[in-house]
């Protein structure tokens, strides 16, 4: 497969194209590189809002998916899958390290029942329902991915792995959903 101008392939011919990635084969590299990095540099710049920063991510994640490219199984996820993905934790790391705090919200950070002894948290139920319909009240506002699990977590109070298999999702998946919905929950009830 050579291409003379970089074009969509099949999900089987980018499989078939990162098995000679992961075989050190150049040009194969090179036909990826040609097709993703002008869709990188888009997907890039939405997280980073600054040209040269997403330059930087996309090139950063070039070099991700050679270095590691024996990691991918296409069997999992689609490459294009696998790489965005790589794309937006590189971006996340980067805004982490600039924010100079952690991206990660933990669920206490909206739902606080840490701050006393559990055989006293029956004595706090009311807070923790004001809080529950706190969230209720802005669980509209989050994509409907976000919202149900949400709902699953925090309201039904499942297990993660059980929302997973709910979902039909991987157990990352879940924990990423409500990591995003977290912190626009807490953003949300900041700004009341």
């Amino acid at each position: 497969m050579t291409l003379d101008s970089p074009q969509a392939l099949s999900k089987q011919e980018w499989a078939e194209c990162m098995e000679r990635v992961k075989q050190r084969d150049k040009s194969a590299f090179a036909n990826l590189f040609n097709y993703f990095t002008p869709r990188l540099k888009q997907f890039t710049y939405k997280h980073m809002g600054n040209e040269q920063v997403a330059i930087e991510m996309v090139q950063e994640t070039m070099a991700t998916v050679w270095q590691k490219a024996h990691l991918f199984d296409g069997s999992k996820s689609s490459l294009s899958t696998w790489i965005y993905t790589i794309a937006r934790n590189l971006c996340f790391d980067m805004l982490r390290k600039q924010k100079g705090k952690e991206l990660h919200v933990h669920a206490d950070d909206i739902w606080p029942t840490d701050y006393c002894p559990p055989d006293f948290v029956e004595h706090y139920s009311p807070e923790t329902d004001r809080l529950k319909e706190q969230i209720i009240k802005f669980l509209d506002e989050l994509p409907k991915a976000q919202r149900e699990v949400v709902r699953a977590v925090y309201l039904e109070e499942l297990p993660h792995q059980q929302v997973a298999e709910m979902f039909n999702i991987p157990l990352g998946t879940v924990k990423s959903r409500l990591r995003l919905a977290v912190e626009k929950l807490r953003h949300s009830m900041e700004a009341i």
